[in-house]
């Protein structure tokens, strides 16, 4: 057997420009949002950070694309429209006046547009299928759990095989203890919880990337697997993907705006005609401290809703250098720091999809802020086995 171990990642970004908070003019609405953010409920279904499913174009990925069909065969997942998954980009000069017989081209450049939509092809030969989840990304793990709770023997016994425990705290100083004694029929692992044993396993999953799990997993024999564990928070990885995995910090602000403003601009910097259907999806490539725009109204039918108006709910990711300029506890975010980014993010938005500045922060009326870290790897582990 061979086997190839490298880590994945890009090069680091310059960067972000923000203005300073005290620059900005908070509009009433918006400020009433930001105080209220925790008692709104969205009119559907939202993504607030997962926005996708990709199957990359390669035989490695075989078994993840089986799994990914058998979730579209029962509902769980469906494929992107085409056309519906956008990369937002500058528009260079030389594109402006490459393009002077098209109308459409005409316009935005007389307009003083810096940027365009491009859409990016999704599934073929060379390019990677994408997926979002019916009814929200959360059916992904509902479909992993339902799977799980049928290999029980229901009515057999009290003692199913599948049992789920939440808001179970298992610590990352005692909490796991490897009790293998060499007995290869025997159990290895013992799992603790405030002290009390919550059983012992032949086989342990630690389901999760950051320094907890090098924490709770130091004590183990297997030093070469904990060594995978390491991990360090940074805004990049050099281009070879560095000998850590490296998680990054970025905000999801999910917002509501009246009307259309988006959809206007969104047209505006379009290539298509006005009746093309507007994305979903949009890869932010032309503002640093911005990374996706993600329309959960149009993604999940928010408008079949009878509790919906002509507003529109989007989820915005910033970049991970953004993130890092304004770390905040991730728990408990202060109010000060709550309204400096929600502007920043909003402002920048502006930035890159060409509008007035307030012109979205003007349209929004309710907004809710979160701050990801420890489930955003910047590179991943990647090996490749020859059985001889």
């Amino acid at each position: 057997a061979g086997r190839t171990n490298r880590r994945r990642g890009r090069d680091a970004p310059p960067p972000p420009a923000a203005d300073a908070a005290n620059e900005h003019d908070v509009p009433e609405t918006l400020r009433k949002a930001i105080e209220a953010s925790a008692a709104w409920t969205p009119p559907g279904p939202v993504d607030h950070a997962a926005q996708m499913a990709s199957v990359p174009p390669d035989r490695d990925f075989s078994s993840f694309r089986r799994q990914i069909d058998r979730w579209v065969a029962e509902g769980v997942v469906t494929p992107f429209p085409e056309g519906s998954v956008c990369e937002l980009l500058f528009r260079s000069r030389r594109e402006e006046d490459a393009d002077d017989d098209d109308a459409t081209e005409d316009a935005n450049a007389a307009a003083g547009a810096t940027a365009r939509l491009r859409p990016v092809r999704t599934g073929g030969a060379s390019s990677a299928e994408t997926y979002y989840g019916v009814g929200g990304m959360g059916s992904i793990p509902l479909a992993m759990r339902d799977r799980c709770l049928s290999f029980d023997a229901a009515g057999e016994n009290d003692d199913r095989s599948f049992r789920i425990r939440q808001d179970v705290w298992v610590s990352p100083s005692n909490g796991v203890q490897y009790i293998g004694d060499g007995n290869d029929d025997g159990p290895k692992w013992e799992l603790f919880a405030n002290g009390q044993s919550m059983g012992r396993f032949h086989k342990l999953v630690i389901a999760h990337n950051g320094k907890c799990a090098d924490r709770i997993m130091s004590q183990t024999p297997a030093k070469e697997l904990h060594s995978l564990l390491r991990t360090r928070f940074a805004p990049y990885v050099p281009r070879w993907g560095g000998k850590e995995m490296t998680l990054n910090s970025i905000y999801s602000l999910v917002f509501v705006a009246k009307g259309g403003c988006l959809d206007d601009a969104l047209r505006k910097l379009s290539s298509g005609s006005a009746d093309d259907p507007l994305p979903y999806t949009i890869m932010i490539k032309n503002e640093p401290n911005l990374r996706l725009l993600s329309c959960n109204t149009r993604k999940h039918k928010h408008k079949l809703n009878p509790r919906n108006d002509n507003s529109q709910v989007w989820t915005l990711l910033s970049s991970p250098q953004f993130g890092k300029q304004f770390k905040g506890p991730q728990e408990n975010l202060p109010p000060a720091l709550v309204e400096t980014v929600t502007i920043e993010m909003l402002t920048s938005l502006e930035r890159a999809l060409n509008i007035p500045k307030g012109t979205i922060a003007e349209a929004v009326k309710d907004v809710k802020l979160q701050l990801w870290g420890a489930a955003v790897p910047m590179n991943t582990w990647r090996t490749a086995a020859i059985d001889g």
